[in-house]
């Protein structure tokens, strides 16, 4: 292994604005204040009331999330096979 000298250099403070941009200490924050919040939510969720609480949001949440932009082709196509179907009936009940 070689032998380096000693380094001598003293450091200076770190100063984060001279080195992170402005977009990397909004970033930062964002991550540290989920990391917050995050840590809060665990203390919190030792407690009954905060169970309850889970448990009812569960039991609220949609199973199925309906897509918005998506129209649901099934749902419309069976309702068009019951309209015909009735109006089939409604044709051969009339004669």
């Amino acid at each position: 292994m070689a032998v380096v000298p000693k380094h001598t250099d003293s450091h200076g403070r770190y100063d984060p604005s001279k080195e992170l941009t402005a977009d990397q200490l909004h970033r930062f924050g964002k991550v540290a204040q989920k990391a917050q919040k995050r840590r809060e939510e665990e203390v919190e969720r030792g407690t009954i009331a905060a169970t309850a609480r889970a448990a009812k949001a569960a039991a609220l949440r949609p199973v199925v999330t309906p897509k918005r932009d998506k129209p649901n082709t099934v749902r419309y196509a069976a309702w068009m096979l019951v309209v015909m179907a009735l109006s089939l009936w409604l044709m051969y009940m009339t004669r």
